[in-house]
C-alpha cells in the first residue's frame, strides 16, 4: 500500500514540475517585456487637441447673478450699464462791494479785465453803471468767461405814428466824463490815535493821479504827502493817521499822536498846490 502511494507521488511531481517551471519562465518573460515597453497610457476618443469633460451638474444649482449664460438673469449689483460722465460746471462768483471799492480794483483782484466786467453785469441789469458802484451792492465776476446770452424771441414791431420830442438837457447830478472831483467825504474818530482815519472820494468821471496831492491840517498846517495812488471814479481811499502797510485802497500817515479833531478843517490840495476840497470836521 505504501509503495502505491510512493508511485503515485512520484508521477504527481513528474507532471507538476514542468508545469511550475513553464509558469516562471512565462512571468520572467512578461515581466522584461513590461520593462522594455515602458509605462502604458489609455487614451480617450476626442475631436480636439485636448479632452474636454463637461463637468457634472447637480441638482438644484442656480446659475450666479449676472451670468451671461442666463439671458433673463439682470446684471449685477452696482454694475454700470454705461459709462457715467459728469462734468463740474464752472460758476461765475459774486463779490460784495466794500468801502473804497472800484470795479478796476475788484476785476483786477479777480484777474479779469474791467471790460469783461461790465459787459457780464450789463448784460443781467441793463442799467449797471459801472462808475457808480454803492457799499454792498452785488457784483458778477467772469472768471469763467462771459456767460452766453439767453436767445429771446424778435417781438413783431408794428410801426406806429411817432412824433418828435425834444432832447431834455443833461442835469447837474453827474458830472461830464473826463472830470476829476476828489473830496473829503469825512472824518472818522478825530483824536483817538487808534481809529482816526480820512476818507476820501473821487467823485468825478476820470482816474485821479493822487500821487504828490496833500491832506492838511488848516489849523496845525500838518500835512500828509499821497503815495503814488490812482483814485478810479467813485471810489474810494482811506488817510490811516496811524502807522500801517499801504495798499490799493488805505494808506497810513505814520504818526503816533492824532492829528485831528473837532472843528479842524481838512484841505485837499493836489499836486499843483490848488485847494481841490475843505471838510470842516463836525464840533
Amino acid at each position: 500500500m505504501s509503495r502505491q502511494r510512493t508511485l503515485l507521488s512520484s508521477v504527481l511531481v513528474l507532471i507538476l514540475a514542468p508545469a511550475v517551471v513553464a509558469a516562471a519562465i512565462t512571468l520572467l518573460v512578461l515581466s522584461i517585456w513590461d520593462r522594455q515597453q515602458g509605462p502604458s497610457y489609455i487614451m480617450l476618443p476626442t475631436y480636439s487637441g485636448t479632452a474636454l469633460i463637461p463637468p457634472r451638474e447637480s441638482e438644484g444649482e442656480a446659475p450666479l447673478a449676472g451670468d451671461p449664460a442666463d439671458p433673463e438673469q439682470g446684471p449685477i449689483a452696482g454694475e454700470s450699464t454705461g459709462r457715467e460722465e459728469s462734468a463740474v460746471a464752472c460758476e461765475n462768483p459774486i463779490h460784495v462791494v466794500a468801502g473804497g471799492e472800484t470795479l478796476g480794483v475788484i476785476a483786477e483782484s479777480y484777474g479779469v479785465s474791467m471790460d469783461d466786467a461790465i459787459i457780464a453785469n450789463q448784460m443781467i441789469d441793463p442799467d449797471f453803471n459801472p462808475h457808480f458802484l454803492s457799499i454792498d451792492q452785488q457784483i458778477l465776476i467772469p472768471v469763467c468767461g462771459i456767460p452766453e446770452p439767453t436767445p429771446t424771441l424778435t417781438p413783431t414791431i408794428t410801426e406806429v405814428p411817432t412824433r418828435n420830442v425834444p432832447t431834455p438837457n443833461p442835469t447837474g447830478t453827474e458830472p461830464p466824463p473826463g472830470v476829476i472831483r476828489v473830496e473829503v467825504a469825512r472824518v472818522l474818530n478825530p483824536g483817538d490815535i487808534t481809529n482816526e482815519a480820512v476818507e476820501i472820494i473821487n467823485r468825478g468821471t476820470s482816474v485821479a493821479r493822487l500821487g504828490g496831492w496833500k491832506l492838511i491840517n488848516e489849523r496845525s498846517g500838518q500835512e500828509f504827502t499821497f503815495p503814488p495812488l490812482n483814485l478810479f471814479p467813485q471810489g474810494a481811499v482811506t488817510v490811516h493817521t496811524g502807522v500801517g502797510e499801504n495798499t490799493a485802497i488805505d494808506v497810513y500817515w505814520g504818526r503816533d499822536s492824532a492829528a485831528w479833531q473837532a472843528g479842524d478843517t481838512a484841505q485837499l490840495v493836489d499836486a499843483d498846490g490848488v485847494v481841490q476840497h475843505e471838510f470842516e470836521i463836525p464840533r
